[in-house]
């Protein structure tokens, strides 16, 4: 295997389980709010499961911060294996937490502690691969080695749904909501010694000690010039954090309980449109590689939402499977296209040496602002009667999105060389 290809399986792993444990976290909501968070009514319930999923991300830029500075400064691989390491001891947390019935508070504490841990590793892991992946491929060739590693990413959400489908129909939901849930986890455990021993295996893509660099390459950014780009890159991954977590981790429980269609129903869709994310970004990423980045992104965002809109009214309407997965898969082929480009985009913001911090920062701040929150204030909003709040949410983050875009097509002067 070559060292590309071998960087990029590397990375890859990591970034496959990081996904996989959150959109399992996502489909199995329900159970854990009956396990972990009794409150005697559903949504109440869901809304504290949904608020313990968020509290993982409050953790996200101060783990971009560590970790990355990390990266930076020691290399991309031993950061890397830490955090596949980490991100294994909180999914462990998780899957071993004792219900509440039988443990009170200490189940729920493990749980949350769990989320914390995972959302710190998993934080300096976007930082620390992405920035290996940038430095070890071609700078022609960018777009599409960033879309293959991002591919993982949207594969683990298939493989997420594909598991809860298989889980709930094999056991049944009663049976799942009970423990079931907990094989998605101990499944989920079992990348780990992979996602390691490959890792510690990986060639290092920093340049460090007898191998220096100058010009463009060798440059830091100002703290004022570095913080900007790091706010862009936040204000950048609203759109894609939005559509992500709304369309695809929160659906199933939307579906389940607002449009009454069924768990398995919503955990389909989320298959289907997690492999539309992996169709748009194979097809973005090399298009970006040749026409340039910010003019797929404005059209994926476009089409996300000339095709969405009228799709997610026709699932309020009439609210069948056909509509819900015509509005999941519309709005993640669009996601797809934009995250062709956007990859690379993040990366040619910072110099190496910053590279990881950047990345790192930037795209916790936004996943934090725009992702997170989402489930939270979407279940929240339903509960009031709200229905197109979903719909709502992703217009308002794919506007900052734009705006951000528009600001950064042109890079600065320092910035140039480094963009091929």
């Amino acid at each position: 295997m070559t060292t590309l290809r071998h960087n990029l399986v590397g990375a890859a792993v990591g970034n496959f389980f990081e996904w996989l444990d959150f959109t399992l976290y996502g489909y199995f909501a329900l159970a854990i709010a009956r396990n972990f968070f009794p409150a005697g009514n559903e949504v109440l319930s869901t809304l504290a499961a949904v608020t313990a999923f968020a509290a993982g991300f409050v953790v996200r830029p101060f783990g971009a911060w560590c970790i990355g500075r990390y990266a930076d400064r020691r290399g991309r691989k031993a950061a890397m294996v830490a955090t596949v390491l980490l991100m294994g001891a909180g999914t462990l947390l998780i899957a071993v937490a004792p219900p509440y019935k039988t443990a009170g508070l200490l189940g729920t504490a493990m749980v949350i502690m769990g989320r914390l841990l995972s959302g710190f590793a998993a934080s300096g892991e976007s930082g620390a691969a992405g920035a290996l992946v940038i430095e070890s491929c071609p700078p022609h060739r960018r777009g599409w080695y960033g879309a293959v590693f991002s591919a993982s990413t949207y594969l683990a959400l298939a493989a997420g749904s594909g598991l809860a489908l298989l889980v709930f129909g094999t056991l049944g939901v009663e049976r799942t909501l009970d423990w079931g849930w907990r094989i998605g986890f101990v499944v989920g455990l079992c990348v780990i010694p992979v996602g390691a021993y490959l890792r510690r295996h990986m060639n290092e893509s920093l340049h460090t000690g007898a191998t220096l660099v100058t010009g463009a390459e060798a440059r830091t950014l100002p703290a004022r010039t570095l913080a900007a780009q790091v706010i862009m890159v936040s204000a950048l991954t609203g759109f894609g954090s939005a559509v992500v977590y709304l369309a695809i981790v929160f659906m199933p429980a939307f579906a389940t309980q607002a449009l009454k269609i069924g768990q398995t129903t919503g955990a389909i869709g989320s298959t289907l449109a997690a492999l539309a994310i992996i169709a748009g970004s194979l097809i973005g990423g090399p298009w970006s590689d040749r026409r340039g980045r910010s003019g797929i992104m404005l059209f994926g965002i476009v089409l996300a939402l000339g095709l969405g809109t009228p799709l997610y009214e026709r699932l309020l309407a009439s609210p069948t499977p056909g509509a819900l997965f015509a509005f999941q898969v519309a709005c993640a082929l669009g996601f797809g296209l934009f995250l062709g480009g956007s990859f690379p985009f993040f990366a040619e913001r910072f110099p190496p040496g910053q590279r990881a911090l950047g990345i790192g920062l930037g795209y916790n701040i936004g996943v934090m602002l725009f992702g997170a929150a989402s489930p939270v204030v979407s279940t929240y909003a339903l509960s009031q009667g709200i229905v197109r709040a979903p719909l709502y949410y992703l217009l308002a983050a794919a506007v900052v999105s734009v705006v951000a875009i528009l600001c950064m097509r042109k890079p600065p002067a320092w910035q140039r060389p480094l963009i091929a």
